[in-house]
């Protein structure tokens, strides 16, 4: 494992630990979810691990939405093109 996909695992597993510890409003949760496509989108590039790096995404958006007060996610699409931009 290199240093950067070791670096990138630790900052994930930092991130997923902070969203355990928060309650977020409807709007918190849904600019987690841009965040985290955002970071889907990009971190490839810097992991040797892509599967671990998605899998550890994948379960900061499931913690947000769990700890959401009014889950209410965007649509994919919306979420891409916001990340497009």
């Amino acid at each position: 494992m290199s240093l950067l996909t070791a670096v990138v695992n630790i900052a994930l597993k930092s991130f997923l630990e902070s969203v355990r510890l928060q309650t977020f409003s409807t709007f918190g949760l849904q600019q987690i979810q841009v965040d985290c496509c955002f970071l889907q989108q990009n971190l490839w590039r810097y992991t040797s691990d892509e599967q671990v790096a998605l899998s550890l995404i994948d379960e900061i958006v499931s913690s947000a939405v769990r700890r959401c007060v009014d889950p209410k996610l965007m649509e994919p699409t919306t979420v891409k093109t916001i990340c497009g931009r």
